[in-house]
């Protein structure tokens, strides 16, 4: 423990002062943006840690802890709440995962993609706008579809099938 702290120290040394950086290689987040070490609007560009929340425009790396919020995320996400409110590339595990648009893999009890899900979705509930790949869980909604939907209950808004348990698909 004491040499983890010791690391943290240096890190937190060798990082200077937070206005000075427009990026980071590593950001320790404790209750958002109003306490972690370098502003909102700093890119992380490395590994960003969320003891309990972190907030940040942009982050590129990896991003573990319990609360993760950000503007775009190019990331191996791995939180109990996962918040991107644009862009997410890459893989996202966690209990909850809120994203605006996804490339990749979103995995976790419930997710939702306000707008394109390009990739997979795993879990309980699965909600996207616009999927072009996978569904799978116990409940899989979207609006269109390009692709297949695994689930007990699988829902398209617009498509040939609106509806079909077990397996559904469009293309």
């Amino acid at each position: 423990m004491k040499i983890y702290l010791g690391i943290l120290v240096l890190v937190m040394m060798a990082a200077g002062p937070a206005q000075a950086l427009d990026m980071t290689p590593v950001q320790i987040g404790i209750a958002g943006s109003s306490a972690q070490l370098f502003p909102e609007t700093t890119k992380v560009m490395g590994v960003r840690l969320n003891l309990a929340a972190s907030d940040n425009q942009e982050v590129m790396g990896l991003d573990v802890g319990l609360f993760s919020k950000a503007g775009r995320m190019d990331a191996i996400q791995m939180n109990l709440f996962n918040r991107v409110r644009s862009e997410f590339n890459g893989l996202s595990a966690g209990l909850f995962n809120q994203m605006g648009a996804v490339s990749g893999l979103q995995a976790g009890l419930f997710n939702t993609v306000e707008h394109d899900l390009n990739g997979f979705q795993l879990g309980f509930f699965n909600v996207a706008d616009d999927v072009a790949g996978f569904q799978i869980g116990l409940i899989n909604r979207t609006v269109s579809l390009r692709g297949i939907q695994i689930g007990l209950v699988n829902l398209i808004e617009q498509g040939p099938l609106t509806f079909f348990p077990v397996l559904n698909a469009a293309f």
